[in-house]
């Protein structure tokens, strides 16, 4: 990770295995933007979140108020490792996280959110990908680094227990509030993208997108390869796209904002090929709209205002 002085292009200060700033582990490729935060509100970036293609998450704290260089400033560590042996499980990030600052009955946090993917090879259908959402507990300034998140640390959330999938009734309700506790106890949470007519099965699906946050919602957009087959070899295999619609608190379904009718997590794209990142505008008349590429769609959102921050919308 480097800096260096927009005007002229030298480097301010460097983060890496070999950089002037020593960081442990950083031994892989960063091909995504990094994630650069405005803690304190005074206008300068204090801190950044980068991914790698080994699966780990790395997060660089800056003291602007110190008064010695930008060199002498900045700390950073590896915070979470995400990705083990084995080709099933070496999950890929090519894009950075969303991130909120949320304030949740288990304490303040910034809440990442980012979903693995092979974007070199899209069709690839061995690799166990997945949705997370992991909790950096440390929202001030440190040069101390004690978490590092793993997936040991973080709760399946797949079965959607939390959003009343575990039964009816009083048992029902049981298995609800047992799930949401397991949840706050957790570093985060992840998803399995795996076949959901066949729990187990893998069938390559992949998030090949930055997320987005949004009135406490996380809105990803997935692929998944080999879905419609090509009749010849001149037809490409365009796959089929989703955009999923969950609570960043604990991954339950949140579209369409009728809450009695939301019995998925998320809703597949008319076009195929890769979705690119969900986006949000507003019209001329200021009807917020959720864009997903050239699919557009009232941002019909059904949680409302949520102890979630830093994101603005300009009219």
């Amino acid at each position: 990770v480097y800096i260096a002085d927009a005007k002229t292009g030298k480097r301010l200060w460097s983060g890496g295995k070999d950089g002037a700033s020593p960081v442990t582990n950083m031994e892989y490729s960063i091909p995504g933007r990094v994630k650069p935060l405005d803690i304190s509100g005074d206008g300068f970036i204090d801190r950044i979140y980068a991914v790698d293609v080994g699966g780990q998450v790395f997060r660089f704290d800056i003291d602007n108020t110190n008064g010695s260089a930008l060199s002498a400033s900045i700390t950073g560590s590896r915070i979470a490792d995400l990705a083990d042996a084995g080709v099933t499980e070496a999950r890929r990030f090519y894009y950075p996280p969303d991130v909120a600052l949320v304030d949740a009955d288990d304490g303040v946090y910034h809440a990442l959110v980012l979903s693995s993917g092979f974007r070199a090879h899209p069709l690839n259908d061995v690799v166990h990908d997945r949705i997370y959402m992991l909790k950096d507990r440390q929202t001030e300034l440190t040069t101390t680094y004690t978490t590092n998140i793993t997936e040991a640390k973080l709760h399946d959330a797949t079965d959607n227990l939390a959003g009343g999938d575990g039964g009816a009734g009083a048992a029902g309700d049981a298995v609800r509030k047992a799930e949401l506790t397991k949840i706050q106890g957790a570093e985060g949470w992840y998803i399995d993208l795996e076949d959901e007519n066949n729990p187990g099965t893998w069938i390559g699906e992949k998030g090949l997108s930055e997320p987005l946050i949004l009135e406490g919602q996380v809105i990803v957009t997935t692929y998944t390869p080999n879905v419609f087959a090509a009749t010849n070899s001149c037809e490409p295999n365009i796959g089929m796209g989703k955009v999923f619609f969950m609570d960043i608190l604990d991954a339950t379904p949140t579209y369409p904002a009728n809450l009695d009718n939301r019995p998925q997590r998320h809703v597949s794209l008319v076009r195929g090929g890769i979705p690119p990142t969900p986006n949000v505008i507003i019209t001329k008349g200021g009807e917020p709209t959720l864009c997903i590429g050239t699919e557009c769609g009232s941002a019909d959102l059904a949680l409302g205002v949520r102890k979630t921050y830093w994101y603005e919308v300009e009219k």
